[in-house]
């Protein structure tokens, strides 16, 4: 289950008048739904956001990244980074009810703080708010929205970080050790290596593979379903 065990989607948004109404609009509909059909009520006083620094009410990380997108370090013009963070639907299901939200939260913050950690930056300031949006066959699909600033915190100010293309062997080397972290910590060894293979040695994967009846090679096998359409099931659409 490695390769989507856990999944971490980033996403950014450049700076602009429009940007701005568009993002105050985005963080409203996270705040009070869960998907695009399931409408909570927006009581005084309701807030859902986990907040490590960033605001906890839409409004209050809305203006906080715009304040922070005008700083000098902005070499990019970014006004907002998003990271979506998804474990695995089977694995979501092997949790106790009570402890599937308090693991996408556990998983989230690890993802953030190990990562900058891992680029040698400050752990900047963000927050994240968890949706679980019903879907017809139960299957869990809870998942993280996280946002973040454009720039991290420095002794002299605000400093520049890049999530591009080369930074993405790092970011998957974090998310693969975050997720397996996570499921030895919570199953123990041998169950955890039940539900992910790839924490077998080699070893055990032979004695494994000799153990089980062998599947029968049948022509024309159906391609694995590209990792965009997993997405596209697991968040909806209009994710």
């Amino acid at each position: 289950m490695k390769k989507h065990a856990l999944i971490c989607n980033l996403m950014y948004k450049l700076d602009s008048y429009e940007a701005r109404s568009d993002m105050m609009g985005l963080l409203k509909y996270m705040q009070y739904r869960n998907d695009r059909d399931k409408h909570i009520p927006q009581d005084d006083g309701f807030e859902r956001w986990y907040d490590r620094g960033l605001g906890n009410n839409y409004r209050v990380i809305g203006n906080r990244l715009m304040y922070l997108a005008g700083d000098r370090a902005n070499a990019d013009e970014v006004l907002v980074r998003m990271m979506v963070v998804s474990p695995h639907p089977d694995l979501i299901a092997e949790l106790p009810e009570w402890r599937r939200a308090r693991a996408v939260k556990e998983i989230s913050e690890c993802m953030v703080e190990q990562y900058f950690e891992a680029q040698d930056l400050p752990v900047l300031e963000y927050s994240f708010v968890i949706h679980d949006p019903e879907t017809e066959d139960g299957t869990p699909r809870l998942h993280s929205h996280i946002l973040l600033p454009a720039t991290v915190p420095d002794m002299e100010g605000r400093r520049h970080y890049d999530l591009r293309r080369q930074q993405m062997p790092v970011f998957h080397e974090v998310r693969d050790r975050v997720i397996t972290d996570f499921t030895v910590g919570f199953f123990g060894v041998e169950r955890a290596k039940e539900i992910d293979l790839d924490l077998l040695t080699d070893k055990e994967k032979e004695a494994k593979k000799v153990a089980e009846p062998q599947p029968e090679i049948v022509e024309n096998e159906i391609a694995p379903e590209p990792e965009e359409n997993l997405l596209d099931r697991w968040f909806g659409p209009g994710r």
